[in-house]
């Protein structure tokens, strides 16, 4: 009996703890297109899972500068299409935690010639949770320098 009561203490504090270390972010932004936007500003969650800027570049140009934003970020695409890009950034091993591996979700709405919503969302895994970060805010930042050279 006190075996039993054992694992089961066991178990639940384990189960706990994966809860608390679970997945973070978000899939789908939270931020949508209004005609109140300034061209190149980002706005930004709290704890950058989630931005979004209009960049002042048509979609064409803006999906490029994503595809580049994404490769110096070390992601891969794994799904694209016209106005979507799926990434993961790429896994590395550390000494206790690693790190990648976070999911990155880019939207695209082309609003005129010159011009193209973007919303950036990261999602951070179970595994490696602890070695993952929100990426949304520095591939934001990244678009809008590129965007103004």
């Amino acid at each position: 009996m006190f075996q039993t009561k054992k694992i089961l203490t066991i178990s639940t504090i384990f189960a706990a703890a994966i809860g608390l270390s679970a997945c973070a972010g978000v899939e789908t932004s939270k931020y949508a297109y209004n005609s109140t936007l300034k061209v190149n500003e980002i706005t930004k969650s709290s704890d950058c899972y989630d931005t979004s800027v209009l960049l002042g570049k048509n979609l064409l140009d803006s999906t490029d500068i994503t595809k580049k934003v994404l490769a110096g970020i070390d992601s891969r695409i794994i799904t694209e299409n016209n106005n979507a890009i799926k990434a993961e950034r790429n896994r590395h091993i550390g000494l206790f935690v690693g790190s990648g591996g976070e999911e990155i979700f880019v939207n695209l709405k082309d609003v005129s010639l010159q011009s193209t919503f973007i919303t950036v969302a990261t999602k951070t895994g179970f595994v490696g949770g602890a070695g993952q970060k929100a990426w949304s805010c520095q591939i934001a930042d990244e678009m809008v320098k590129m965007a103004t050279k």
